[in-house]
C-alpha cells in the first residue's frame, strides 16, 4: 500500500506531499493510464501532471507545478547563453508535456513519451519523493536490483534523524 507524507525542506519550508511507493497500472488501447490515487493526492488538486523523458534512464519522469517551478528557478540561475541552460530547457521543458487528468484520474501518454520509456500495456509508477518515474515493468526490474545494491552501499549517508518530521497519510 502506498502513502503520501508531508514534508517541507525541499520547497523552502512550504508544506507539500511526497510521491512514495510503487504501483503498476494497465495502459489501455487509447494509451490512457491511471495515475495512482496517492500520487494524485500529492499533486494537491492540480488538474495536470508534467511528464518528460528521463535524461539518463529509459523511463519518464513526472511531477507537479512545484517541481516545474523549482526546475525553472534552478535553470534561470544559469546565464542565458550557457549551453547547459539550453540543454536543460530543451530536454525538460521542450520535450516535456502536461497531461490533463480525466474524470477517472487517467492521463493519455503521448507517442514520443511511450517510445522513450518502451511502455506497452503496463506502466510502473515509482515514487521518488518530489517526483516520480514511469517505467515499462520489464525494464524497471533490473534497474531496481541495481538501485538496491547502490542503496545498501550508500546506507551510511542516512542519519538517525531522517523521517522524524514525516507522518504517513493513508492512500485513498
Amino acid at each position: 500500500m502506498g502513502f503520501a507524507a508531508p514534508f517541507g525542506a525541499a520547497f523552502s519550508g512550504q508544506i507539500g506531499l511526497m510521491f512514495l511507493s510503487s504501483y503498476e497500472s494497465s495502459v489501455d488501447v487509447k494509451k490512457r493510464v491511471s495515475i495512482p490515487a496517492s500520487f494524485r493526492k500529492a499533486l494537491c488538486g492540480e488538474e495536470n501532471v508534467f511528464l518528460w523523458p528521463s535524461l539518463d534512464k529509459p523511463c519518464l519522469e513526472g511531477g507537479g507545478m512545484k517541481l516545474v517551478r523549482r526546475f525553472q528557478r534552478a535553470i534561470s540561475r544559469l546565464k542565458p547563453l550557457d549551453p547547459r541552460r539550453n540543454a536543460l530547457e530543451t530536454s525538460i521543458g521542450g520535450q516535456g508535456r502536461f497531461a490533463k487528468f480525466d474524470e477517472g484520474g487517467r492521463i493519455v501518454l503521448e507517442a514520443e513519451l511511450i517510445a522513450h520509456a518502451g511502455i506497452d500495456d503496463k506502466a510502473r509508477f515509482v515514487g521518488l519523493g518530489d517526483r516520480f518515474q514511469i517505467w515499462a515493468p520489464a525494464t524497471h526490474e533490473p534497474r531496481l536490483a541495481e538501485m538496491r545494491r547502490l542503496a545498501l552501499d550508500s546506507a551510511d549517508l542516512l542519519d538517525g534523524d531522517i523521517g522524524d518530521d514525516i507522518q504517513p497519510v493513508a492512500a485513498e
